[in-house]
């Protein structure tokens, strides 16, 4: 890491763990580094994930289809979409709160309603180990914005047409503020 390289854009380290995910970022792979050691991972585990990632870059990939959710581009900057289409929420964490994890994540679903555990799960990826009485407690203040549907025991959430409102004229228009600021 001793020559480090210009380059645009954060880098993002994602490990996933037996008790959850461990994410860090850093504007260079020093940066990286320095956060990794700074949360007690030692020098030689840091190498040891360093040169699995050389080992993998290096390997030829062949290309695969992506199935990617259908892109919004009022959400470019808070929201990007994985190639399994999952939405992972790129504001820090900790500028939400459950409300705007939970109203984004339902806007970047949508036109498909998202079921307690799916919302439960991207809720979890995107934000704080949190279980679903946390998640249903947040819908229920939030049923102005948000439509439930189904029978008991297999409900299904989306955005009611005051819900995206919300989402497209203050909550992306704030988040994308902050972004730019930072």
């Amino acid at each position: 890491m001793q020559d480090e390289v210009t380059v645009l854009g954060k880098f993002r380290l994602t490990i996933k763990t037996s008790f959850g995910e461990i994410s860090v970022e850093g504007d260079s792979p020093t940066d990286l580094r320095n956060a990794l050691i700074s949360i007690g991972i030692s020098e030689e585990s840091i190498n040891n994930i360093l040169d699995t990632l050389k080992q993998k870059l290096q390997a030829p990939v062949l290309p695969s289809p992506i199935s990617v959710a259908p892109s919004k581009p009022e959400v470019a900057g808070v929201i990007e979409y994985g190639s399994n289409g999952k939405p992972h929420i790129i504001v820090p964490p900790d500028k939400l709160t459950a409300r705007e994890v939970i109203g984004l994540l339902i806007y970047a679903k949508s036109p498909n309603p998202l079921s307690m555990s799916e919302l439960t799960e991207l809720v979890v990826n995107n934000w704080k180990s949190v279980g679903s009485p946390y998640i249903s407690s947040n819908l229920s203040q939030m049923r102005a914005y948000v439509i439930k549907e189904g029978e008991r025991g297999s409900y299904s959430y989306k955005l009611s047409g005051s819900g995206k409102n919300w989402v497209e004229n203050e909550l992306l228009p704030k988040l994308k503020l902050k972004s730019e600021s930072q």
